[in-house]
């Protein structure tokens, strides 16, 4: 992501790198890591106190706060220094629950948000690091430290449900959120079922809606919502549900030191290209929609780009991107592909196939792609 020029809430989950990226791009003349226990302390009973803090600064002049969520209240501050100094701030949170319920006040619309992600494959940039990515995701403290990955991602986990669920009173009872959690993990990737889902961890469906808001909001997955284009019958109107990275999902899954099925490592790569897509299309903030596509008992589509939005009569446009985990593509893939692109009511303008072969096939509007080669074009703007 580009250096930033304005005041900005950088929202991401933790272990990403934003705290990283921030002392790498922003020349900070203080910095309030909340996380620090004396320091969450000291301002969570008096957020004044930021102001004596700043007083020797000047205009222009950058301050940050890291994991703004944790005393929401310093933004009343923040937003009074900005106007009345002139200050900017660089504000990292990993809860957009915790700013939205507390109704933080982030400068009255004009502080920017961004969204920080693991690492992508083009900052990544090593085939030796594809195998640690596809077991073990993509964070930065498991690829510098393949070794440890296991122990990282389930230390993870329990900080995860310690400090942003329990800790922040989420919900009122752990055992059945960490029970929840397990479950939700182990469909990462799929069409979301909260009916299953509530069965399989013994849980009402109430609390499982309320427990799929918490992931969510505290930016530990997402959902990729269904496209229905009246092309065709028994179109799928269920999301996919993602983690924010395959490695998290594992170690939630209770799956990180077991030998995991090639279902689950094609469920892995999807998330790699997931990320790498929704990483690019937020660091350029392009604002584009992302979808799946499904029909029952026929096919489906991993993603569908809006990459031309319906405005009246016009139709929307869309990219079609298709991922495999193998090494030959297979003809058949393109001609699903193909055959999709090729329905008017689909309103698909190019496909895309990302595998892991060395060849770069091409048949009409579908493109296949080696994922290094995928990633390197998409990085140049030759995707959307």
């Amino acid at each position: 992501m580009k250096p930033l020029t304005g005041s900005f809430l950088l929202l991401g989950p933790r272990g990403t790198g934003k705290s990283t990226w921030i002392k790498e791009n922003i020349p900070a003349r203080i910095t309030i890591d909340l996380l620090h226990s004396e320091m969450f302390f000291r301002y969570k009973a008096n957020p004044q106190l930021l102001r004596s803090d700043v007083a020797s600064l000047k205009k222009g002049d950058w301050v940050v706060i890291d994991e703004a969520q944790r005393v929401p209240e310093l933004l009343n501050e923040v937003h009074s220094l900005y106007e009345s100094v002139g200050l900017q701030f660089a504000i990292t949170g990993s809860s957009a629950r915790k700013l939205r319920r507390s109704d933080a006040n982030l400068l009255a619309g004009r502080l920017l948000r961004c969204d920080f992600f693991p690492l992508t494959w083009n900052e990544v940039g090593s085939a030796k690091l594809f195998e640690n990515c596809l077991a073990f995701g993509s964070l930065p403290a498991t690829l510098n430290s393949p070794d440890s990955a296991p122990d990282m991602l389930a230390s993870y986990v329990q900080t995860y449900l310690r400090e942003e669920v329990a800790a922040e009173a989420l919900t009122r009872n752990l055992e059945p959120f960490a029970r929840f959690l397990m479950t939700a993990a182990q469909h990462h990737g799929q069409l979301l079922n909260i009916e299953s889902i509530a069965k399989q961890a013994a849980i009402k469906r109430g609390s499982v809606d309320n427990y799929f808001r918490i992931i969510e909001d505290t930016l530990l997955g997402f959902r990729l919502p269904a496209l229905r284009l009246g092309a065709r019958a028994r179109e799928v109107a269920h999301p996919k549900f993602y983690f924010f990275d395959a490695g998290v999902a594992r170690a939630a899954a209770g799956w990180v030191r077991e030998v995991v099925p090639e279902a689950w490592l094609g469920f892995s790569f999807e998330t790699l290209v997931l990320n790498e897509l929704r990483a690019y299309n937020s660091y350029k903030r392009l604002d584009k929609n992302f979808f799946h596509y499904s029909v029952t008992s026929s096919f489906d589509v991993d993603l569908l780009i809006e990459i031309k939005k319906k405005i009246l009569q016009q139709p929307a446009s869309y990219l079609a991107i298709e991922v495999k985990l193998a090494k030959k593509w297979q003809s058949a893939w393109t001609k699903i592909l193909r055959n999709f692109a090729d329905d008017k009511k689909s309103n698909v303008s190019k496909c895309f196939g990302v595998y892991l072969g060395s060849e770069t096939l091409t048949d009409g509007n579908v493109t296949i792609l080696n994922f290094t080669d995928f990633s390197q074009r998409l990085w140049a703007g030759e995707i959307f």
